[in-house]
């Protein structure tokens, strides 16, 4: 499996990010399939985009309007696509814990997003939002969300990322 990195602006640092008020930001968009499968499967990039997007935006909202500082960490926000417009998102906190009754919120929020912009695709699509609180976590982020981990270890065998993966997590 290869995995590419796309700069969304980058990490800011903590004191400009409290200073703008911008405290939750998009750092990194983890693309997990070469361009030469997206095109085939994705043909309009722009639908992707937008999608993350409006989940970055959901998250700069909702931590903005809290107006609460939970620390120096990452979300990771992975997405799974199947045709028909189906998505599923697996989120997980990195480095950092937030009260139970906000995460709760913040996924639900995150789930009823974006559905006039969901990408339309021919095929199983997964990227993933390396999304940071502060400064980001100090370190790093996972390949994927631990699920995803955890079907490897159960099953025995790798996975590719999304097909042979979302046999097991993310099942017709």
């Amino acid at each position: 499996m290869r995995l590419r990195r796309k700069s969304a602006g980058g990490p800011p640092e903590h004191s400009s990010a409290a200073a703008s008020g911008e405290y939750f930001q998009l750092g990194l968009v983890r693309l997990y399939q070469p361009d030469s499968i997206l095109k085939e499967r994705l043909p309009e990039a722009a639908e992707l985009a937008s999608y993350c997007k409006t989940l970055t935006w959901v998250g700069r909202e909702y931590f903005g309007r809290l107006g609460q500082d939970f620390g120096s960490m990452g979300i990771l926000i992975a997405v799974g696509i199947k045709p028909g417009q189906r998505i599923r998102l697996w989120c997980e906190q990195v480095d950092g814990d937030i009260p139970p009754d906000v995460w709760r919120v913040f996924v639900e929020l995150l789930e009823g997003a974006g559905q006039d912009v969901l990408p339309t695709v021919s095929g199983p699509v997964a990227c993933a939002l390396e999304c940071l609180l502060g400064a980001g976590p100090s370190s790093g982020f996972p390949i994927g969300p631990g699920i995803w981990a955890e079907a490897a270890r159960t099953a025995g065998r790798d996975f590719q990322i999304p097909d042979t993966l979302f046999e097991v997590v993310f099942p017709d």
